[in-house]
């Protein structure tokens, strides 16, 4: 309520009496004073007198007589007005009429009185002086009143408006408005309801039914968006009401509006750091100041198996597993009831028995006056961190007591950097620990190292494969050396790729070794193609003339030399097969092992003998593929050629290597020993040189080969020195001309 008592003016009234008969003046002076104790009578005889007074003295009223000397009370009047626009002014004269009333009032008189006989009419003039005096001061109060509240309203951010009851029209509104809404007032006051044109056009509809609810006679709150210029990032807060009269009717409407853009903005900010907690991986929980949980998001329920409802009212003892000692949490208390934030690793329980491991951070929350209102705590579940740690901790003391040079090396850094590296690995380089982590292997390269090994390296790695490689590298001290270099990716229970493990081997020797051993592969390549055309030469021409004398005549004699012929052609081949089969292999590649037996079975007559394979599909050993063609095709065929034509053949895996067994009669014993050596064979129409080819071809690999006796009593050909291993098996008989290997 508006405490007036500040506003309202003294007491006494100040009038000034104006007539030109000294006698009135005395008398009217004294039965004023003396009857009205608040009126002080100012007496003057003439206008002019009274005009010089006004300029140096505050009246209340003035009271003048109209038959004056000089001035008359019309013209006296007429000059206080250009003065005092709004004094009292009571025109008290003898000389009463019509046309002096009339003027009088037409000249802003506030009151007209005739004089007349007795001491009443100065009663009645004290009640005319005081009313009109009561006015006007009422009238100052009101527009000191109205003057404070605009300049208050002017002062405030909030924006305060009248409009009239059908709001058709602006009674007031503040400079605020202009700001916030974003558009000139002049507009307002144009049409009342502009500001829909600054409320935002998703808004409009739900504000236009709120002025519609006010028209009714309804009080609204609303709040929307305001200020198309600012593209309507304002939020308002508006609030309205009706005033009535004390007959109900509506006068107005009043209310105010106040920018809620900031509590807005926090309300939406909580909102998203609410679903942020909510969507969080991390367990979160609130805590009172006693350690009483208020609160908890999904992810506590679900890494500790307790439902929201069963954690709230309890403290987080019920997530203690007895692995820590009660000081552990008195420290944690001490250090959050300080102000300070706490972390740490904490071993919890599950609510099904089951501990886990944490990361966790606890921090106050505090309000205002940074008084601590709540605790938070945020755990993130560490536990196969801290198992693949563990596991990754096995594989490094594994790897630091390992002979072989090995290197691991971090995908998720920037150029997978190496991330360790064992004392063989500084032995064969030269360089230290120190030089060679957080670099990436490719310092190891030189100006002789093979780009497209480094290709094929980096495409490996880039794929997540497995990969072996043979590529020059050099040592710190600029020695070269061939490294035979396997990479393969490192995964942790998850199935994530967290490292690449590197395997480094010193195969320069070797390197060497099978570079001079090409050469005299060369040289045997050169010695066979010799051979061949100085003995292939004469059969050729043995072979025509004895055609030309079959053509003659007929003669027994002529096929025998046929056969000879023939025989001694199959003998070339097998011995120029034999020359460069035992070429020792220098270009190894991945071969897988089931589909080449497949591709074998099928270019072997077979009648009907059966394949049995024994070989997972996924096997596959490192060799020559059309070489290994001629061992797989050469055993089928011996088996086909000793156990007749429903033998079965079956090649299964060794833990190193593989076989080729059959069903047929065997070998005996006492001739195994010679059954590899050229020229040797049981049959009438072999040559004794495609055993000695399967001999020279695994041993140009690097091999072992021995036979035994299978299963079935038949023959079975080992050959070791080949890693791979598996179960799968199907069988296939007769033609091969379909059907599914399943392998």
């Amino acid at each position: 309520m508006l405490n007036t008592s500040q506003i309202t003016t003294p007491g006494r009234i100040d009038v000034l009496h104006v007539d030109d008969d000294e006698s009135i003046l005395d008398l009217s002076a004294t039965l004023l004073e003396k009857n009205h104790g608040l009126l002080s009578i100012h007496s003057k005889l003439d206008a002019k007198e009274a005009l010089d007074y006004l300029e140096t003295n505050d009246i209340d009223c003035i009271v003048s007589d109209y038959d004056m000397p000089g001035l008359n009370g019309i013209e006296f009047l007429e000059q206080v007005r250009e003065v005092h626009p709004d004094i009292p002014f009571i025109l008290y004269t003898g000389k009463g009429s019509e046309e002096v009333a009339s003027k009088a009032i037409s000249k802003g008189v506030t009151d007209y009185l005739q004089k007349g006989t007795g001491t009443e009419q100065y009663e009645l003039l004290a009640n005319r002086i005081d009313n009109a005096v009561a006015q006007r001061r009422s009238e100052q109060r009101a527009s000191k009143i109205e003057r404070w509240l605009v300049e208050l309203a002017e002062e405030t951010t909030n924006i305060l408006w009248i409009f009239t009851a059908d709001m058709d029209d602006v009674i007031f509104i503040n400079s605020a408005f202009e700001e916030l809404y974003g558009i000139h007032i002049d507009r307002l006051h144009d049409d009342p309801l502009a500001f829909l044109d600054a409320t935002h056009p998703e808004d409009r509809r739900h504000v236009a039914k709120a002025v519609e609810r006010l028209r009714n006679g309804q009080t609204v709150e609303i709040e929307h968006r305001v200020n198309e210029s600012e593209d309507y990032q304002r939020w308002v807060y508006v609030q309205g009401k009706p005033i009535r009269t004390d007959d109900g009717e509506v006068t107005r409407v009043v209310g105010f509006i106040t920018d809620v853009t900031e509590r807005k903005e926090r309300e939406q900010q909580l909102r998203k750091f609410q679903r942020a907690v909510e969507s969080s991986g991390h367990a979160i929980y609130c805590t009172d100041t006693d350690g009483i949980i208020d609160c908890v998001n999904p992810a506590f329920e679900e890494i500790t198996g307790y439902t929201a409802e069963e954690a709230i009212g309890e403290t987080p003892a019920i997530l203690q597993s007895g692995e820590h000692e009660q000081a552990f949490y008195e420290d944690l208390w001490q250090t959050i009831l300080d102000g300070d934030v706490w972390r740490n690793e904490v071993v919890n329980e599950h609510k099904d028995g089951e501990r886990f491991v944490i990361d966790q951070t606890i921090a106050p929350v505090t309000d205002e006056s940074g008084e601590t209102t709540h605790f938070v705590a945020v755990n993130n579940d560490i536990t196969e961190q801290r198992a693949t740690e563990r596991k990754l901790g096995i594989l490094q003391t594994a790897i630091d007591n390992a002979h072989a040079p090995l290197t691991l090396t971090d995908p998720h850094k920037e150029d997978n950097p190496m991330v360790y590296v064992n004392e063989p690995f500084e032995d064969l380089t030269g360089y230290t620990k120190a030089e060679a982590l957080g670099r990436n292997c490719r310092f190891l390269q030189g100006e002789d190292t093979d780009p497209a090994t480094v290709a094929r390296l980096g495409e490996a790695i880039d794929n997540e494969e497995p990969i072996t490689v043979e590529i020059r590298n050099y040592r710190k001290d600029g020695t070269p050396f061939w490294n035979e270099l396997r990479v393969a990716p490192v995964y942790d229970a998850d199935g994530d790729l967290i490292r690449y493990l590197g395997t480094q081997r010193d195969v320069t020797d070797r390197k060497e070794r099978t570079q001079e051993l090409q050469h005299q592969n060369d040289r045997l390549e050169e010695f066979a193609s010799v051979v061949s055309h100085d003995l292939r030469n004469p059969l050729n021409v043995a072979e025509g003339r004895l055609q030309l004398a079959k053509d003659e005549c007929e003669s027994e004699e002529l096929s025998h030399v046929e056969g000879a012929l023939d025989r001694m052609g199959a003998l070339i081949d097998d011995l120029l097969t034999l020359a460069r089969q035992g070429e020792t292999i220098t270009d190894f590649e991945s071969i897988k092992l089931a589909a080449l037996v497949e591709n074998c079975w099928a270019t072997v007559e077979i009648t009907s003998a059966s394949l049995v394979v024994e070989i997972n599909s996924g096997t596959s050993i490192q060799g020559d593929q059309s070489r290994l063609k001629q061992v797989f095709e050469n055993l089928m065929r011996n088996a086909i050629e000793h156990g007749g034509p429903d033998v079965t053949v079956t090649v299964g895996e060794l833990d190193d290597g593989f076989y080729v067994a059959d069903d047929g009669p065997g070998i005996p014993e006492e001739d195994r020993g010679q059954i590899f050596d050229a020229g040797y064979s049981t049959a009438d129409a072999g040559t004794g040189f495609g055993l000695s080819i399967v001999d020279q071809i695994v041993g140009a690999h690097g091999w072992s080969i021995q036979v035994t006796e299978s299963e079935a009593g038949g023959a079975r050909f080992e050959i070791t020195g080949v890693s791979g291993a598996g179960s799968a098996s199907y069988e296939r008989v007769g033609e091969n001309n379909g059907g599914d290997p399943r392998v």
